[in-house]
């Protein structure tokens, strides 16, 4: 037997054992792909009841696309398994975070803060008076086609012109996108925008915001389908206009007709550039256009906005407990901000430029004590090794945990922020223009925590300072349930490609893979992985045994592009978009709207008054 084989039997049966194995039945199991995935552990458990079934089955099924696509998978880093010869279990070298996170969380813990406390802590020229006139709000909607096309809930100015998506393919996918015929009560959009409106009021009675003044909120639109997004656009606005009455938010949408347009404007020659800037498709696209508006902001529309701050519709500023907790409002919280575009020196004595800032989540329901309970929860160890599942193999989960206790629960201001959630994060004008950093168009997952890689080096880096109490509260499962539910499958297999692009992402040439690692430990760095395809063979293998076919299928189709892409153009598309979004600081630096076109485009966009 070949090295490698006898590593990889040692590996599953340290990882499974025999008992469990021989509670799965060949014969129960109800697709193809589920017994490819049995047949091959089975080779490594002779003494299962079903081993000589699945011997002859795998030899049927051997030119099958699923085995194929595993094979190749596993021999992509084939040679590699002899380095793994040394370790007792897959956990140890996947997952080594879950070792000491779940052994000792305390101390896991410490070591976090350690990690991220600052020493001489500078402030910024400068700091915010104006909450209103010098942060541009941002956020994003992801809308997608009917799930039923007879339903009431579609507009009715919409049902013609909706019916040809019925045989339309989908372009792109989302976690939760709204169909056009949701119910009111569970449109995220008008929920959040709601809840926003109310939470301004509260700064008009505490006397930080006038009857006629209003914050800007920009929200980039995307779409699943290709050609819908005026049909969206008309869709929000109507809901907006038809639904809401809103009085402090002056609101601007985003679409990719309307973000062609502003590339055009700028790079009139440049066809390219279309594809970098815009809000459809992965996430990283409009996690990145959302943050460059604030120069566009800065230089078209009014100076006095230096800083921008992402929220999420499905969360909300909760001022009674904001204010029962810190004593402060949410502008009274910004208003109070000492080291935003700040600086402070790190553990390692490297400059850190705290351009960004972060908050954090609570859920709903856990905002009645007078403390912040964090959003994500420690696993449980006994569970996890109670069910047969990849967790075994890799667990993300506590280093989830324990990275968002210490951090974001924090109530000191003295350490900065690497585990952030793409909800609570702000930054500069000054940064922007310094770093230009972005989060890749290839990234769909994690785009928040993407967003430093392109900016980190050995000597200074951006980072986000951490505000104590600048927290929103987590609503989605209160009210959007069933598009949750509908996209929790496609949010899996992102979740599995994510190991992919990040690892391939971290290992461009750019960069010092061991410094990415370092830097996003405990929880990023989770997901950037020596060997990805290894691990991603392993999860799929364990995992397949109870997956649907539609599941492993679709998960083998998008990890195969993916891995065709990280290996063939990923790092290409990396050096296109660091040089592009160098090239937009410039422009608008130099740029002159002599004849208001850039102004025009944006005006087009705000559809509340």
């Amino acid at each position: 037997m070949q090295t490698s084989e006898k590593i990889f039997h040692k590996l599953i049966s340290n990882t499974i054992n025999e008992n469990e194995i021989n509670k799965v039945s060949f014969k129960n199991l109800d697709n193809i792909y589920s017994r490819v995935c049995l047949s091959i552990l089975l080779q490594t458990f002779k003494n299962h009841p079903d081993a000589d079934l699945a011997s002859q089955f795998l030899k049927n099924n051997k030119t099958h696309s699923f085995n194929k696509f595993l094979m190749k998978f596993k021999n992509k880093n084939i040679n590699d398994f002899e380095r793994l010869s040394n370790k007792e279990n897959l956990w140890s070298i996947f997952s080594p975070t879950a070792i000491a996170g779940s052994s000792n969380p305390e101390n896991f813990k410490n070591q976090i803060l350690e990690k991220r406390i600052l020493k001489n802590l500078k402030k910024p020229k400068n700091s915010i008076r104006f909450p209103h006139k010098e942060i541009l709000f941002l956020s994003n909607i992801l809308i997608t086609i009917p799930e039923d096309y007879k339903s009431n809930n579609i507009p009715l100015n919409l049902q013609n012109r909706i019916k040809p998506f019925l045989s339309k393919n989908q372009n792109y996918w989302y976690d939760h996108p709204i169909p056009i015929d949701a119910f009111d009560h569970e449109n995220e959009i008008l929920y959040g925008l709601r809840y926003l409106d109310k939470a301004l009021n509260i700064e008009c009675k505490r006397g930080n915001l006038k009857n006629n003044e209003k914050i800007s909120l920009i929200l980039s639109l995307s779409v699943t389908h290709i050609g819908l997004e005026e049909i969206a656009f008309d869709y929000v606005k109507n809901k907006i206009r038809e639904k809401l009455n809103l009085k402090f938010i002056n609101v601007f949408i985003f679409d990719e007709n309307r973000t062609s347009k502003i590339i055009n404007t700028l790079f009139p020659k440049l066809n390219d550039y279309q594809e970098l800037f815009g809000v459809n498709g992965n996430y990283g696209r409009h996690y990145t256009f959302l943050k460059y508006a604030l120069i566009l902001w800065n230089k078209v529309i009014n100076k006095s906005f230096k800083y921008s701050f992402k929220i999420d519709l499905d969360q909300i500023f909760d001022q009674d407990f904001l204010i029962r907790v810190s004593k402060m409002s949410i502008f009274e919280i910004f208003k109070n901000q000492k080291y935003w575009g700040g600086s402070g020196i790190n553990f390692e004595e490297k400059l850190v430029d705290l351009g960004m800032l972060a908050g954090g989540l609570v859920n709903k329901g856990e905002t009645h004590k007078d403390y912040l309970i964090p959003d994500v929860k420690r696993p449980l160890k006994k569970a996890i090794f109670s069910n047969l599942s990849s967790k075994r193999v890799f667990c993300p989960d506590w280093s989830h945990a324990l990275s968002t206790e210490a951090e974001i629960i924090c109530e000191k201001e003295n350490i900065h922020r690497v585990h952030v959630t793409g909800g609570t994060t702000g930054i500069t004008l000054n940064a922007l223009e310094k770093w230009a950093p972005f989060t890749p168009s290839f990234i769909n997952r994690a785009e928040d925590q993407a967003f430093i890689i392109s900016s980190l080096n050995k000597n200074e880096f951006l980072s986000h300072i951490h505000v104590p109490y600048l927290i929103m509260r987590h609503d989605k499962l209160d009210f959007a349930k069933r598009t949750v539910t509908n996209a929790k499958l496609g949010k899996e297999i992102g979740n599995l490609e994510r190991i992919l692009l990040f690892s391939y992402y971290s290992k461009c040439h750019h960069f010092d893979f061991n410094l990415i690692k370092e830097h996003l430990w405990p929880y990023t760095s989770s997901f950037i992985q020596q060997f990805p395809e290894i691990l991603l063979y392993f999860i799929l293998l364990i995992d397949g045994i109870s997956k649907s076919e539609k599941f492993l299928q679709d998960a083998s189709i998008r990890l195969k592009r993916t891995q065709n892409f990280c290996i063939s153009k990923l790092e290409d598309q990396f050096k296109l978009e660091k040089e592009f979004w160098r090239n937009f600081i410039f422009r608008m630096k130099n740029h002159r709207d002599v004849n208001t076109s850039l102004r025009d485009i944006i005006s087009s966009s705000q559809i509340a008054k």
